[in-house]
């Protein structure tokens, strides 16, 4: 009986937590050695299988002990008389320890707008939708159950931080909204890509993406539309985002860079408590 009662209690153990053994493959939860990005403004276009379907602008700053993305963009042309989308992003980042302080996201759409606010603290993060027209169920504040968790803005500049030496694996905790994502970043190392406006030394990140489903265990699913990935970041001390590809269920969507312009350089940081953004919500 004691025998039996043990191998029910394992067995009870491992299926009530299933997350043991991804979450203990996360790295450490502490930026890397590489030097923070400079100041910069950017635009890239947008599409699928090569053609150009939208343009997004993004602009990195610095303010005190926080670092700011400010990014915005549409579908334009032909596509967007078949989908029209405008979207905007601002978010704030601890600039020592990489984790989200705010983020502001606003999707807008022919018929309705979707608005996601995110607040972190210390690697946890707080997240509010709201929809108008609104739904049925009202809007409420919620708390992301997985953590350390970073959101979009966060987690790039976390990953970007990293060696990333050639065969190096990066895995992390990613919120972009909606649902958490375990997100896996493995090295390919050096390569020379071509771009529009000429080939470029980088370095090709292979990305692989899973769902982390919290009303089960925070077991890990197949992503419903993401297949696999490619990221290409400059190789030097910049690491600027070149270019990104996604296999989709519909061939691949990309994004690549077409201006690149400094606008400053990095101020050293205050010393300051890492806290959250505690600034109000503003109605929309």
């Amino acid at each position: 009986m004691t025998k039996s009662w043990s191998l029910l209690a394992l067995l009870a153990f491992v299926i009530t937590h299933p997350l043991l053994a991804w979450q203990e493959t996360l790295t450490p939860d502490q930026p890397g050695p590489v030097p923070e990005v400079t100041p910069y403004a950017a635009t890239f276009k947008i599409g699928w299988s090569e053609i150009e379907a939208a343009r997004a602008r993004a602009e990195i700053s610095y303010n005190g002990t926080a670092v700011s993305l400010d990014a915005s963009g549409g579908t334009d042309g032909l596509a967007r008389s078949l989908y029209q989308l405008d979207a905007t992003f601002q978010g704030t980042v601890d600039r020592t320890s990489l984790h989200a302080l705010r983020s502001d996201q606003v999707e807008t759409y022919a018929d309705r707008s979707l608005t996601t606010i995110v607040t972190g603290t210390n690697g946890t993060l707080r997240t509010l939708s709201e929809r108008k027209p609104p739904g049925e169920k009202p809007t409420k504040w919620k708390d992301v159950k997985v953590q350390p968790v970073r959101d979009f803005f966060a987690g790039i500049l976390f990953i970007r931080s990293q060696t990333l030496a050639r065969g190096d694996v990066v895995r992390l905790l990613m919120y972009p909204g909606g649902s958490s994502f375990f997100v896996e970043i493995e090295s390919a190392g050096p390569c020379t890509i071509d771009l529009a406006n000429g080939p470029r030394e980088a370095l090709r990140l292979d990305l692989k993406i899973q769902r982390v489903n919290t009303k089960k265990g925070n077991s890990l699913e197949p992503h419903s539309k993401f297949r696999s990935g490619k990221i290409w970041i400059s190789n030097d001390t910049e690491r600027i985002p070149l270019r990104a590809e996604v296999d989709i269920f519909i061939g691949y969507v990309f994004a690549e860079i077409v201006d690149y312009r400094p606008t400053g350089k990095a101020p050293a940081t205050p010393a300051t408590k890492i806290g959250v953004d505690k600034s109000p919500v503003v109605e929309r």
